[in-house]
């Protein structure tokens, strides 16, 4: 009896001693900048500042046809004008198969007539799927993908078929438009220099958009809210804590700003960005 549990503290002391160094080594692991990446996240978008304007390189601009695995890929190089930023977006896409999660982003728009999308993503390899419980576990590095709406939104709405809600952001002062673009592309060049690990609840899309509202407004967004996590939801915390400009309860304002409809309607058109926009009054 006395072998059996002498054998048996060895056996539990070589477990606890394994998830140590299983322990240690998530925590130092550290985030890749390399790696065959999933080919819609293998080119990284960066931003260069010249004064009053922006030139983001790698937009990307892809299309899928006619399933989502059908990719056709398409980048562009364009300059935005830092001071025509007309509106702020928050676009968020609850997930058909998961009633729980959504993936949100947001989209600036300009006087001319551009729109810009920037997506917070969990950059995977061709040998990799979106797992949440990996999301946990530092296997995906984050990255922010500058894009053309009718890559990111056409995409949910008319392939997936997601209902997907484009809200206008409202800003405490105008020129806060600008400086969450900037921190936003800042945060963009910075991540390929030092590059993070995506966290299903800490580092994942929402929070990382909090993160930047945060950032101009202390403590707007409380990092402990359970809509970061359940993003489903994050529609619900962004008009309670007063950053979507309506006044309208959730299921209005959804009922409003839901678009999958026109986009399917309206399909892939030079002026997507605007007629997808058409909210009822």
């Amino acid at each position: 009896m006395k072998t059996f549990l002498r054998k048996f503290r060895y056996i539990w002391l070589g477990i606890v001693v394994l998830l140590i160094v299983l322990s240690l080594w998530q925590f130092f692991k550290p985030p890749s900048l390399t790696g065959d990446w999933q080919t819609q996240l293998d080119q990284i978008s960066t931003a260069e500042f010249q004064g009053d304007a922006v030139t983001v390189r790698n937009v990307r601009n892809f299309r899928y046809g006619p399933t989502e695995a059908d990719m056709h890929p398409d980048y562009y190089t364009k300059t935005y004008d830092l001071n025509g930023i007309e509106r702020v977006w928050y676009t968020t896409e609850p997930f058909n198969e998961n009633k729980l999660a959504a993936h949100t982003f947001l989209t600036f728009e300009f006087k001319n007539g551009d729109f810009l999308a920037i997506t917070m993503e969990a950059r995977k390899t061709k040998a990799q799927s979106y797992s949440i419980w990996k999301g946990m576990l530092r296997t995906y590095p984050l990255v922010y993908i500058a894009a053309d709406e009718r890559d990111v939104t056409l995409l949910r709405a008319n392939l997936r078929k997601d209902e997907v809600y484009v809200y206008p952001v409202k800003l405490s002062k105008p020129q806060n438009a600008r400086l969450l673009l900037v921190d936003v592309l800042e945060r963009m060049n910075d991540l390929l220099v030092h590059p993070v690990w995506y966290h299903t609840l800490f580092a994942n899309c929402t929070s990382s958009i909090a993160y930047h509202v945060n950032r101009l407004s202390p403590d707007r967004v409380s990092s402990l809210s359970w809509q970061l996590w359940l993003t489903a939801s994050a529609d619900e915390l962004a008009l309670k804590r007063g950053l979507l400009d309506t006044d309208l309860p959730t299921e209005q304002a959804r009922a409003k700003y839901a678009v999958t409809a026109r986009s399917q309607e309206v399909g892939d058109v030079p002026d997507y960005s605007k007629r997808i926009r058409e909210f009822p009054q």
